[in-house]
C-alpha cells in the first residue's frame, strides 16, 4: 500500500505542520488546507472544486492525520542532481559535530534540512568543502521525502549519540587518571561528566 507521506517533501511537511498547529482552523478548514497543499494550489481553488472531484484529494489528506513513519535508511540518496552518502561514525569531523549540536538545539523538525546537510555529504566530497551547502539544503527541502528524511536523521542521531558517549567515557577516564591537585574541583568535574553521560544514555534509550 502506498504511503502518502512518501510524496511529501520537507517544504510541504513544514506547511502541513503549520496547518495542524493553527488552532483557529476547525476540522473542515484543516481538510481544505491539507488538500490545497497536496494539490499545490490554494484553499480558494479547492473550495470551488466539485465535491465529487475533490473527494479523492480529501481521502489522501485524511491520511495525513497519521504521523509519518521513517523508511529504512540507505547508504546513498539521489536528491535532485546530487548523489549523497550518509556520514559514518568514523567520518564525523569536528565541524559536523559542532553544527549538529547547534541545529539539534532548535529541534529536529524545525531544522530538518540543516541536520540533513550535516548527515548527507555529496559523493567524493568532505563536509561543506567543494560544494555549495545552501544549494544542497534547498535540494533537500525540495526533493527529499519526509519519510527518508526521518530515516537519515534518526540514523545519524543514533550514531552521533554513540560517538558522544564514547567521548564522555574517555573524558571520565582522563579526569579520574589526571592528577588534579584540587580534589574538590576534580570531584566536581567527574560529577558533571557523569551527569552528562547519564543524560545522553537516557536520551539514547528513549529513541
Amino acid at each position: 500500500m502506498a504511503n502518502q507521506w512518501d510524496n511529501i517533501n520537507l517544504l510541504k511537511f513544514a506547511q502541513i505542520r503549520a496547518v495542524f498547529a493553527d488552532e483557529k482552523k476547525d476540522a473542515t478548514d484543516r481538510m481544505v488546507a491539507l488538500a490545497a497543499i497536496l494539490e499545490g494550489t490554494d484553499e480558494e481553488t479547492i473550495s470551488r472544486m466539485p465535491l465529487q472531484e475533490v473527494q479523492p484529494v480529501f481521502a489522501r489528506a485524511w491520511e495525513l492525520n497519521t504521523p509519518p513513519q521513517r523508511n529504512r535508511v540507505r547508504r546513498r540518496y539521489n536528491v535532485g542532481a546530487w548523489t549523497l552518502r550518509v556520514t559514518q561514525p568514523k567520518e564525523l569531523n569536528v565541524a559536523q559535530w559542532l553544527d549538529f549540536q547547534n541545529y539539534m538545539r532548535g529541534g529536529v523538525e524545525e531544522n530538518m534540512a540543516n541536520l540533513l546537510s550535516v548527515a548527507l555529504i555529496p559523493e567524493g566530497k568532505s563536509y561543506n568543502d567543494g560544494y555549495n551547502i545552501e544549494e544542497l539544503k534547498a535540494a533537500l527541502r525540495q526533493d527529499l521525502a519526509i519519510t527518508d528524511a526521518l530515516a537519515v536523521c534518526f540514523f545519524f542521531q543514533k550514531r552521533y549519540l554513540h560517538s558522544m558517549r564514547s567521548i564522555l567515557n574517555r573524558l571520565v577516564g582522563w579526569i579520574v587518571l589526571a592528577r588534579i591537585k584540587d580534589r574538590k574541583a576534580k570531584r566536581a568535574a567527574i560529577a558533571k561528566a557523569l551527569k552528562t553521560k547519564a543524560e545522553i544514555s537516557a536520551l539514547m534509550r528513549s529513541l
